[in-house]
């Protein structure tokens, strides 16, 4: 028998015992905190950075590079950081990212250049590629009929994380051109002390021996074949081109409100704000209790419509409350996509390849957000500052297509009454 076009291999048993008493559940909300406080961070700057390049003559294009060359430095270290986090531990990989994150914040709070601009996004690249392993971190104590509720907490931090940040940046904006670097770093550097000594790993020290003892069986061709089934390519390729759609819109969206509708840096912190407060009600409730019901792959088909819906009213949105139903839209759309396809891909991945083949779903992420800046940037140039988001709805619509060839692997049943996810909190 094969598993995402590997050959299968006993089975060991995972349970994540290490951790002393503390339950699922407490694991969960203290992982959650953990990406929350450092999504703040990445909030806080993500709006505030079309403004500071503009203020050093950078073109749209450049603007468009600027986000584009984060993830960029994500492709590069997600596999990485997934690899070593299964020899190593999900832990301490957690612990390193979030301390490299307050380092490149720290050169943004700095920066008087768009050169040094670049610089911090590449450290903040570097440091935020280890999203990967808080999936494994979650594929490692849940059963995979409830990943994909589980998973949606990692979207619910980030869209969290998009409501206060933003909102602390357009606040501090005012005060000096360090203050919102310097309130990221902070957090971040918070963050990895809350890591550090209230995180507990995942596994076990025999669990971690049991799981080395399989790493070293499965060889490099292995994960080659795992990659090569379609199953698993079809859902890389459909994470892609979502996510080339979404990351269309936000490298110009500041610039579209200013441009369009005279919107200042606090107004659009606002905005991304919403769409933030949205797409974690989405990711971090509302997925968890429609994927038992419907199934992770029926649930991208329905949140298609929205997502591309969202894309093209914000390009004819004829004034800013418009704005507010085009980002719900899209937000919502979105939000039932991301943890979908991560749920997907950790249960056509081999038992011992779960966080390489998790960050190497993560450098498809990142791939697709170099690619959809790069194109917004030169579609706000060249065709029009509307054309970004006319863009991102064709693209969408083709992910869409893409999703009605995807198949909903099998997932063994759940004993009665344990059909949904594990909830976060009381």
């Amino acid at each position: 028998m094969t598993r995402g076009g590997t050959t299968s291999r006993p089975a060991v048993t995972l349970t994540g015992a290490e951790s002393g008493t503390r339950t699922p559940r407490v694991r969960l909300t203290i992982l959650f905190l953990t990406v929350f406080v450092d999504l703040v961070g990445f909030g806080i700057v993500l709006p505030l950075l079309p403004f500071y390049a503009d203020r050093f003559g950078a073109s749209g294009l450049v603007v468009g590079m600027l986000v584009s060359v984060y993830s960029l430095a994500q492709l590069f270290m997600a596999p990485i950081w997934g690899r070593m986090s299964d020899r190593f531990g999900r832990r301490p990989i957690l612990v390193v990212g979030l301390l490299g994150s307050a380092v490149s914040y720290l050169v943004f709070a700095y920066a008087r250049s768009v050169p040094v601009l670049f610089a911090s996004r590449i450290l903040a690249g570097m440091g935020g590629a280890t999203v990967p392993v808080a999936q494994a971190y979650i594929a490692d104590i849940t059963p995979p009929g409830r990943r994909a509720g589980n998973m949606g907490l990692i979207g619910a931090a980030f869209g969290l994380g998009f409501v206060f940040g933003p909102a602390i940046g357009g606040i501090l904006a005012p005060v000096s051109l360090a203050a919102p670097g310097l309130a990221a770093a902070a957090l971040c550097l918070t963050n990895g002390l809350l890591a550090f000594f209230l995180l507990p790993e995942s596994l076990t020290g025999g669990e971690r021996e049991a799981r080395e003892t399989l790493r070293r069986g499965v060889h490099a061709s292995d994960l080659r074949r795992a990659l090569a089934s379609r199953e698993l390519v079809r859902i890389l390729a459909l994470h892609f081109i979502f996510t080339v759609a979404f990351a269309a819109m936000q490298p110009t969206f500041p610039l579209f409100g200013a441009e369009r509708f005279g919107l200042a840096e606090r107004t659009v912190g606002y905005l991304f704000a919403f769409l933030g407060l949205v797409s974690a009600v989405m990711q971090g409730g509302l997925v968890r209790r429609l994927v038992p019901r419907l199934g992770e792959v029926r649930l991208i088909r329905m949140c298609g419509v929205p997502f591309i819906a969202g894309l093209a009213f914000i390009a004819l949105a004829p004034g800013p409350g418009w704005l507010l139903v085009a980002l719900a839209l899209l937000a919502f759309g979105f939000g039932g996509t991301l943890p979908s396809v991560y749920s997907l891909i950790s249960q056509v991945a081999p038992e011992a390849l779960q966080g390489g083949v998790l960050g190497v779903g993560q450098s498809v992420g990142s791939a697709a957000r170099i690619v959809g800046p790069v194109l917004a940037g030169w579609a706000f140039d060249a065709l029009g500052i509307a054309s970004p988001y006319f863009l991102g709805a064709g693209v969408a619509t083709c992910a869409l297509l893409l999703a009605f060839f995807v198949q909903q692997p099998v997932r063994p049943e759940l004993p009665p009454g344990r059909e949904t996810a594990v909830p976060l909190g009381p």
